[in-house]
This record gives C-alpha cells, structure tokens and sequence, in this order.
C-alpha cells in the first residue's frame, strides 16, 4: 500500500472532515490554526484515504508534536514513523522538538524513544473535553511525560 505523508491542503479538508465523528470538529480547528501559521496538521494518505495524522504546534518553544493518530487498523505498519519524520523536517528550522506522552501509553513512547526522543522528566495532568467515535462529548484526564529531540537542521517551514 504506497503511503504518502503531507501536511494539510484545502482540498484534504472536507474529506477528513467527513469521516469525523459529528460535532468532533478537530480538522476545521487545525486547518484554522494552520491557516493562521499557528500549526501544521500532516496528514498520511494510503490510497487516497487518510490513515494518520499528527499536529505540529508552531506556537510552544520547542515547537511541539500534538495530536499524533493512527487508525487502529493501520497501526504496525511505520505511518507513525512516516508522520514524525515529515513532522521532524517541517520543524527542522527548529534545533529541538517536544512531545507528550500518556503516562498509560507505552505503544507510542516506545516509538518516540525509538526515533531518539528522551524523557525530560517533566509530568504534566491536562482535562479536556472530546468527541468520542460515537458523537458523544466526553471529558478526560491524561498525565503526559514530556519527551525531547535535538532535530538537525533543514529546509524552513
């Protein structure tokens, strides 16, 4: 299956958004903050269906990975490799890279460690409210640990 990672365009909207839970809304909120120079959303494609996306958030220093997704049926399959590499060359402007990690999410931090992210030590609770896959709105509490990578430099945002 060809794979292809790129951040979000205005013809992608529309199709992501249809796929979303009613009243998820999370594509519209990153396309306006992208729009403003505040984000990039990256977004993987496998035959032409969006598999994964992860959030590149321009407005913490470091410049921080948010939001990183990979639908359940296409996870083990590197697309969370691919987003954190395009991810990590569109931050190449950047000398380091932030991303919080669910304390309960040992999958995904043993991917970033893999990609050479290392724990700060840092500890953060955050609540907040979603919409789960059902439509419903649903609030949680998560404990990240906050993980960091010196990027090598590269071409500008």
């Amino acid at each position: 299956m060809p794979l292809e990672v790129r951040r979000l365009e205005a013809t992608d909207f529309e199709r992501i958004e249809a796929r979303e839970p009613a009243g998820q809304g999370f594509v519209r909120a990153m396309w306006r903050l992208q729009q403003r120079g505040a984000s990039v959303l990256v977004v993987a494609w496998s035959d032409g269906v969006p598999v994964g996306s992860a959030q590149l958030d321009l407005r913490t220093d470091p410049f921080e990975v948010k939001n990183l997704h990979v639908d359940e049926r296409a996870r083990g399959q590197g697309i969370g490799t691919a987003l954190m590499a395009e991810v990590e060359r569109l931050a190449a402007p950047a000398s380091r890279l932030a991303v919080g990690v669910g304390v309960d999410n040992p999958r995904a931090r043993a991917l970033y460690e893999r990609l050479g992210y290392r724990s700060t030590g840092q500890e953060s609770t955050t609540t907040y409210e979603y919409v789960d896959a059902h439509g419903v709105r649903r609030t949680a509490t998560e404990t990240d640990v906050l993980l960091m990578k010196d990027i090598p430099a590269g071409s500008p945002l």
